[in-house]
């Protein structure tokens, strides 16, 4: 029972914070390590810590299932080589700089300091993302930070191990260390790309969401603990798998209700776990004895933002090759790069035979409080100092001359509509009139889009918006008739299937957009 008292506090508390953060549209994730902070100041929860265990193997596989799910193959391939550059070589690259830096300035023998190295390099961008998807960022730019933070993941815990093995083993071989991280990653990949297959041909024999729902966690979990228990990369096996059924599984064997109904599952499954790891990492960087470390945690913030930075040289070489990654897209790369919950799980998980094990936790915990506090709270004017976000701030005068035009006119005609519907006037005379209108409007509308390039792109999103809105608000209505008993059980799911139908259309032109 105090368990389960902890865990409905943890809801609860998160619960409180979302509404306020939505009220004051202060970032999520940023509210919720605030909060955590005063709740383990205050000693309100004195039971709740963030265990490594329940993190990697109850935490980890959600979060990274349903982004893996909601990435897009084509995208994928049109972006193959900076993810790919960033993700391995940008995350090998980060990890012997911090670890030379740390060894170098704070005193780390060299072997743990490399282990420090790899597991503060696996980024955690959901508070980012989130600011970017509020702002309008750079759809690929998105992509390409949300791809690079899952895959780079996956990259650090495998670098963890195997440092962590030479560390323990006194002896380097740089053709063992190669070997060990081609298993772990490739034996990963196929666990989790057979499971995901394996799953999606049981999807095409059901036809029930509950089930179908249940089979995806199954995935999720199974594709880790299957992983690792054959000494694999759990996380890359989890990684794969979402992949699969999003690419394969989702769109050729799940009905469009059920496509439905596993999206928002997992959205709300991510969302419960989200709240639960911000509020445990605010909760649990309380309990690091601070004043002996505060120094080596300063230094280790600005030794990994240094290590960072291998994202500029990276960047060069790439655009030498077309990569296409603009100076101030490398700026964000660099100063969004949070850390999160993984780095401290890892950092938990250190050996407690490892003499200068403290120093390493307190360094990462410091770290990740930066990030997120500091760094999280600025990336938004940083987005908006690059000019990343919205429109641009030119002709403003003329573009609200525009919209003032457009205004009027989507008025007059929607007027012009309810005159016709009256039939108190002639039908040609209204016609002539709205013809009028509609050609002025499309010429307002393309100077708009001369001012602000994405202007019909936006048009065409909030349109997908409004279509899905009605959509829901359509179903709803028939389910409530189903219920009043106005409709037959067989009525009302074939009308189900049409809407669900059209809604999985509706969402998958939205990816498209998104996508670019």
């Amino acid at each position: 029972m105090p368990d389960f008292i902890q865990f409905f506090s943890l809801i609860l508390i998160a619960f409180v914070v979302a509404l306020v953060a939505r009220r004051f549209k202060i970032p999520y994730a940023l509210a919720l390590v605030a909060t955590g902070l005063a709740v383990g100041a205050t000693g309100l929860l004195p039971n709740a810590h963030l265990s490594p265990a329940t993190l990697l193997t109850v935490f980890l596989p959600p979060l990274l299932f349903e982004s893996a799910i909601q990435l897009r193959a084509e995208a994928l391939r049109k972006d193959w080589l900076p993810i790919t550059v960033y993700s391995f070589a940008g995350t090998i690259l980060s990890t012997f700089v911090i670890g030379g830096l740390m060894a170098r300035f704070v005193h780390v023998p060299l072997p743990y300091a490399l282990i420090f190295g790899a597991l503060i390099s696996a980024t955690d961008p959901i508070s980012v993302i989130a600011v970017f998807k509020r702002l309008g960022a750079d759809r690929r730019l998105t992509l390409i930070m949300e791809a690079e933070s899952l895959f780079n993941d996956n990259v650090a815990i495998v670098l963890v191990t195997v440092l962590t093995a030479i560390a323990f083993g006194g002896t380097f071989s740089f053709a063992m260390s190669l070997l060990q991280f081609s298993q772990l990653f490739v034996g990963g990949a196929v666990v989790g790309t057979a499971l995901g297959f394996a799953a999606s041909r049981i999807h095409y024999e059901v036809d029930d969401h509950l089930v179908e729902i249940t089979l995806t966690s199954v995935v999720a979990f199974g594709s880790y603990l299957v992983a690792e228990r054959f000494h694999f990369s759990g996380v890359m096996a989890v990684i794969a798998a979402g992949l699969v059924v999003g690419n394969y599984g989702m769109p050729r064997t799940m009905s469009a209700s059920t496509r439905l109904a596993v999206s928002a599952f997992w959205e709300y499954a991510v969302f419960v776990v989200n709240s639960l790891v911000f509020l445990l990492i605010g909760i649990e960087i309380h309990y690091v004895h601070w004043p002996d470390k505060i120094l080596p945690a300063l230094v280790a913030i600005g030794i990994v933002l240094v290590g960072r930075s291998a994202m500029y040289p990276l960047s060069f070489l790439l655009n030498r090759v077309n990569g296409r990654i603009p100076a101030s897209w490398q700026h964000v790369l660099w100063w969004g790069s949070l850390r999160g919950a993984l780095s401290m799980a890892l950092a938990l998980n250190i050996p407690p035979s490892i003499p200068q094990r403290s120093l390493l936790v307190a360094a990462t915990f410091g770290v990740v409080l930066f990030s997120l506090l500091v760094q999280g709270m600025s990336i938004g004017p940083l987005l908006k100092r690059l000019g990343l976000v919205g429109a641009p701030a030119v002709n403003t005068q003329e573009t609200r001359r525009l919209a003032s035009d457009i205004m009027a006119c989507e008025a007059a005609l929607s007027e012009l509509n309810r005159l016709r519907e009256t039939e108190a006037h002639p039908n040609w005379a209204i016609e002539l009139i709205v013809e009028n209108y509609r050609s002025r409007l499309s010429g307002f509308r393309t100077e708009m889009a001369a001012l602000q390039p994405d202007y019909f792109e936006r048009q065409e999103e909030q349109a997908i918006k409004a279509r899905e809105a009605a959509l829901s608000a359509e179903k709803s209505a028939y389910q409530e008739a189903q219920i009043q008993g106005w409709l037959t059980e067989a009525e009302w799911g074939q009308i189900r299937a049409r809407i669900d139908a059209e809604l999985v259309e509706v969402s998958a032109k939205h990816l498209r957009t998104d996508d670019g």
